[in-house]
């Protein structure tokens, strides 16, 4: 799931690593390198230059280049091509036309004779790409079937045990299910002529009990203007405001304190600590308001605080002490997750939270960001799954090479709304060449 790459080396090397050719003096013979790599690379993605930088490209074709490597016999045992290639998520991190070439190519390896084993979460990409469906559930077997003879709802019912509906609309509020109508308060979150590198000149706010989706293309500076709200990104200019209190130039110590919440995209190199317990990771931000005088450690507070968010949100793991690595993606989301809901959370920012999780999983975690927001935060959501978006955001703003472009509010909220406002910017470029 997780690409196994150097991002610092070219193309060309990193499908060269198992194999470098050498000259009769013994050095690096660069061009055969490049040539065995472009042979490779250009079966399936002919405009990718294999003398790049790999972490120069785009996530897409960073995934073709992986799949490339997969490809080359000389990296296979005994020499011959492979028979079989196991994809495990591999359209996660990718945008919309970036998954359509990778499905494409999927099924253009299959057409050559390559067995494909496919893992996804995706039940869109399932359907258009396989031809038998095989569910696990809980480490056991459970069915296969023919995808033509199978609806996504049974398939949903055989991953998850009982059968789901999956959100198509507005999901409603806990407070709108009770009968009450759902208010947003007062603005949490305040974001003043915001720019950076990536930025510019970005405006909005949050109010209390209010979820405001950020929609936009892969590149269009979603992910930066999380990173540059929360503290991360100290080149970015402009004025971040958490419940009255001026952040805006102390990092995300300043903001942590003053109540906002991050859940990055990558949790791996962004969210979680993979040295330290699951236990220690819920409360690290906390500690310091959990320690007792002279800043001892309150273990038993800290061990409550654990027990109470695990039960809250479900997080299956042996013990506390259990690394990080040893849960499933899923129990790691909802881990990184539990860190930020609590009552002193009053922002919390949202980037991507469902990548690479199944679907009742991806369902709880619905509930939990709409009982958030009704439990008074104000939630800034990051999402490319536009069902997601949709199905969770009060009102959507959306992006487009660094700008807001435009906000959509009640029926305006649609899948064609955002994408044209997604490709404003791109359009106006193609218009004055």
């Amino acid at each position: 799931q997780e690409l196994a790459q150097c991002p610092n080396l070219s193309v060309a090397e990193n499908l060269s690593l198992h194999d470098l050719p050498r000259t009769r003096l013994g050095l690096l013979d660069r061009r055969t390198m490049n040539e065995r790599a472009a042979a490779l690379v250009h079966k399936l993605e002919p405009g990718i230059d294999v003398e790049a930088p790999l972490g120069l490209l785009s996530p897409g074709r960073r995934q073709i280049c992986q799949i490339a490597s997969a490809l080359d016999d000389r990296s296979a045992s005994g020499g011959s091509s492979p028979r079989v290639i196991v994809f495990d998520e591999p359209t996660s991190s990718l945008s919309i036309a970036e998954t359509e070439r990778l499905l494409e190519i999927t099924r253009q390896l299959a057409r050559s004779g390559i067995t494909v084993i496919y893992v996804s979460h995706r039940m869109g990409e399932i359907f258009a790409v396989c031809d038998r469906v095989s569910v696990l559930r809980d480490g056991k077997y459970v069915a296969t079937s023919r995808v033509k003879d199978i609806d996504e709802p049974t398939l949903v019912e055989q991953m998850i045990g009982r059968r789901l509906s999956t959100p198509t609309g507005k999901l409603p509020s806990l407070a709108a299910e009770g009968g009450h109508p759902h208010v947003p308060g007062a603005p949490k979150l305040v974001v003043s002529e915001l720019s950076s590198e990536k930025l510019e000149n970005i405006s909005l706010e949050v109010k209390e009990r209010e979820i405001v989706g950020i929609g936009g293309l892969v590149g269009s500076g979603r992910s930066e203007l999380l990173n540059a709200i929360f503290g991360l990104d100290t080149s970015a200019d402009g004025r971040v405001v958490v419940d009255g209190v001026d952040v805006s130039d102390g990092g995300p110590r300043a903001a942590i304190g003053a109540g906002m919440g991050y859940v990055p995209e990558d949790r791996r190199l962004q969210g979680l600590f993979f040295l330290l317990g699951v236990g220690e990771n819920t409360v690290l931000p906390f500690m310091s308001r959990l320690a007792r005088l002279l800043g001892v450690r309150d273990v038993g507070g800290e061990r409550k605080l654990v027990a109470d968010r695990f039960a809250d949100f479900r997080v299956k793991t042996a013990s506390t002490e259990s690394l990080p690595g040893e849960l499933s993606g899923g129990n790691q989301q909802k881990l990184l997750i539990a860190r930020w809901m609590g009552k002193s959370t009053k922002v919390l920012l949202l980037d991507e939270p469902t990548r690479g999780i199944d679907v009742g999983t991806k369902a709880e975690i619905y509930k939990l960001v709409r009982a958030a927001a009704d439990a008074g935060a104000a939630v800034l959501l990051v999402s490319s799954e536009m069902p997601e978006l949709l199905a969770l955001s009060d009102r959507i703003l959306v992006m487009s090479e660094g700008r807001i472009t435009g906000q959509l509010e009640g029926e305006k909220m649609t899948q064609a709304n955002i994408l044209k406002l997604a490709t404003v910017e791109r359009e106006l470029e193609s218009s004055k060449r």
